[in-house]
């Protein structure tokens, strides 16, 4: 569930003698002047992958805590494995042991995603039958040299993002993983979110969920048209028009908004006639299926 997090720590009078303490960390790194020897910002420190960045005026401790869960169990930094809910209390618990005042920092950036086992390589549908979001096209499509496909969606306050963790991790399951960056505390405030300790309740965990099936809903996942189809050429030819970018972005300017909603209605009823949203009906099921497996382990 919760993966990359970053802290912030406003008031750094107390944190930055403590990770400079070497009772407390035995290595610290920080930036020399190579003539003058003159030692400057930022410093740096870790928790296992966690980091810890002093700046001249600020401390920020960021990085995944699913993998620096995965590292406390004795496994390499990754995360393509279950963040059941014990395990993120867990995780945080320890990470508050190891630093103080952990619970006056507030979080700046947050990512809530989920791993969904597939009968099928993640890379097709992601390809194939995954396309806007919002009715918007994607702003990154990349496949990681042959290591598999991923699409970014980019918003004002997160990025929504869909990738085949399996072929991401060289694994021998079929994975997708869906998930929200959140680029700022706009993003996740709403929701209960203003503090790490706050992932600890279970709530605040359901309206992050929430959020992410809100994202998924908006998404456009159509199956690939059967041979035989009894869709019509015309048919044929507005679903080509709606599954263009160009179509929806000539709809958006002020003139066209009344229109735009109403192609979306037609668009809707055209994949429910002709039973072309089993894949998403299928991924939903799977993404709430999993979050309440993670929420109560």
């Amino acid at each position: 569930m919760i993966d990359y997090v970053r802290q912030y720590y406003q008031d750094k009078s107390k944190i930055e003698p403590f990770v400079t303490d070497k009772n407390n960390f035995e290595e610290l790194f920080t930036v020399m002047e190579y003539h003058s020897g003159e030692i400057n910002y930022p410093f740096t420190a870790n928790i296992g992958s966690m980091e810890i960045r002093i700046n001249d005026k600020s401390v920020f401790v960021m990085n995944s805590i699913h993998k620096l869960y995965n590292e406390l169990k004795g496994n390499k930094g990754h995360n393509h494995n279950d963040f059941q809910y014990s395990a993120i209390c867990q995780t945080i618990d320890y990470l508050g042991s190891k630093l103080i005042d952990l619970r006056k920092t507030r979080l700046t950036q947050l990512e809530f995603g989920l791993n969904i086992k597939l009968p099928m390589p993640a890379e097709f549908i992601i390809r194939e039958n995954i396309s806007l979001h919002k009715l918007e096209i994607h702003n990154h499509n990349e496949q990681f040299n042959g290591r598999g496909e991923y699409k970014q969606f980019n918003h004002y306050n997160y990025y929504f993002k869909i990738y085949d963790k399996a072929k991401q991790y060289n694994l021998g399951e079929h994975i997708i993983r869906f998930e929200i960056k959140y680029k700022r505390s706009k993003g996740f405030n709403p929701l209960g979110v203003f503090n790490i300790y706050d992932l600890k309740n279970k709530e605040v965990l359901k309206a992050l969920f929430d959020d992410l099936l809100k994202r998924f809903d908006e998404l456009t996942i159509i199956d690939n048209i059967p041979s035989n189809s009894k869709m019509s050429n015309r048919e044929k030819q507005k679903l080509e028009s709606y599954l263009s970018f160009n179509f929806w972005d000539k709809l958006s300017v002020r003139e066209n908004r009344n229109r735009k909603s109403e192609e979306a209605k037609r668009f809707q009823k055209l994949l429910i006639k002709h039973d072309l949203l089993k894949t998403k009906t299928f991924l939903r099921a799977s993404l709430i299926e999993k979050f309440d497996e993670l929420l109560n382990n």
